[in-house]
């Protein structure tokens, strides 16, 4: 018995379809991810590519070889390309559509363009070479994933698959089950294709749906506004880094920002420069703090600041310096804008971060209080362990109701 070469061709071309639409409305459902619609483009470039060779005898051989393999040399630049733009690295299109140049320049040469076998050798060398750059494009990011080990090895197996085939382009049988089947090489490497696509889609697919994931998670975690952490990413890294023994018996710094009259400034000269305003003290905050301090956004216009390793004397100069540079920024604009800080410092081992949030809020207030623009801290020598305990600081702020109300949901479930 021998498989039907046309049936396995035409199970291939639908194999490839179909993956490439499953990539195309994945794509039109997630346009920000641009490697999608660049993988659609590959499933169906094959498609239409091996239709076009399945349809030889039946159409002229300029659209059966030359078009065809313009199609399949661009589809496979395509793949490349995709895996570059998904790991978020330039693309280049000239070098995507290199295959496709040399598959043109080669076929104006008659000799190159009447040999089959030179022709088969040529498509397997450009699609082998597409797939290992693909795979070295993955293996980048191996340490991001075992599906893309299992991406990396499935593209290293297509692109030795022909590169295999380019000694043995004739019909070369190849036996299956002796005397009963027997599979020439064409055959073979399009039932190849068949799982390939099928393999192939699945893994992309998926490690698209986990960046998509990944981006709405960051998305719900990073205030809209200034593009710094929200209330509840800054709250819950800060309660992590709290619960991390490597920073059990060393200090760390609490800073709890207020701009002074914001309401007047939004009033006065507009939300749009209110929301300036803010921006601007981001980048100021940001431009003194270090890249492991934790800063994020607890309130319209209120910020904080996890500051490891550092002394009370060390928190307040940091403090002085994002207030005073605030203030020259704002001046610039011509803007009368000042910022207000409290500061607390954990107590040591079994601090409740939470209570530590409420006494910098403490000392914010007074910093409000005694005339605004200015840094106070509260005394952390006597600080209790737990929101329970004795002495624990009770002020009426929002920041305070809220870390309060979120404690009591946690303790009722």
């Amino acid at each position: 018995m021998t498989l039907d070469l046309f049936t396995v061709l035409i199970i291939a071309v639908s194999a490839l379809a179909i993956a490439g639409c499953l990539l195309l409305v994945s794509w039109l459902q997630n346009p920000n991810l641009r490697a999608l619609g660049l993988w659609a483009m590959f499933f169906i470039g094959n498609a239409i590519g091996y239709a076009l060779v399945a349809a030889r005898g039946n159409i002229p051989d300029i659209w059966s070889i030359l078009v065809a393999g313009s199609m399949l040399a661009a589809a496979h630049g395509t793949l490349w390309t995709g895996v570059r733009s998904f790991e978020g690295r330039s693309t280049f299109v000239p070098l995507m559509l290199a295959g496709t140049l040399v598959w043109l320049v080669a076929s104006q040469f008659g000799t190159f363009y009447a040999s089959q076998s030179a022709r088969l050798a040529l498509m397997s060398a450009i699609v082998a070479a597409y797939s290992f750059l693909s795979a070295v494009e993955f293996w980048r990011g191996r340490d991001r994933g075992l599906m893309r080990l299992l991406i990396i090895a499935l593209l290293l197996g297509h692109g030795l698959m022909f590169v295999i085939r380019i000694p043995f382009m004739g019909s070369v049988p190849l036996p299956i089950r002796p005397a009963e089947v027997h599979v020439n090489w064409h055959t073979f490497l399009f039932i190849e294709n068949i799982v390939f696509a099928i393999s192939l889609s699945y893994m992309l697919l998926s490690i698209a749906r986990e960046r998509i994931a990944h981006s709405y998670k960051q998305a719900s975690l990073t205030d809209p506004l200034t593009g710094i952490p929200n209330r509840r990413d800054f709250l819950e890294r800060c309660e992590a880094l709290f619960s991390r023994p490597a920073f059990a018996h060393h200090p760390l710094a609490l800073l709890l920002f207020d701009l002074d009259k914001f309401k007047s400034v939004n009033d006065i000269h507009g939300h749009h420069m209110g929301d300036q305003l803010l921006k601007a003290f981001c980048r100021v905050a940001k431009s003194v703090l270090r890249p492991n301090d934790i800063f994020g956004r607890v309130g319209g216009e209120e910020f904080g600041c996890l500051i490891p390793h550092a002394s009370l004397t060390e928190g307040r100069a940091i403090a002085e310096r994002i207030r005073a540079r605030f203030a020259a920024a704002a001046a610039e604009n011509a803007i009368d804008a000042t910022v207000s800080v409290g500061i607390a410092l954990s107590a040591g081992p079994g601090q409740d971060f939470r209570v530590v949030m409420m006494t910098a809020d403490q000392a914010l207030y007074c910093a409000k209080s005694n005339g605004r623009n200015r840094v106070e801290s509260c005394s952390t020598g006597h600080l209790p362990t737990t929101l329970n305990g004795p002495g624990a600081p009770t002020i009426p702020s929002p920041i305070v109701e809220d870390i309060l109300a979120e404690t009591r949901k946690t303790t009722a479930a």
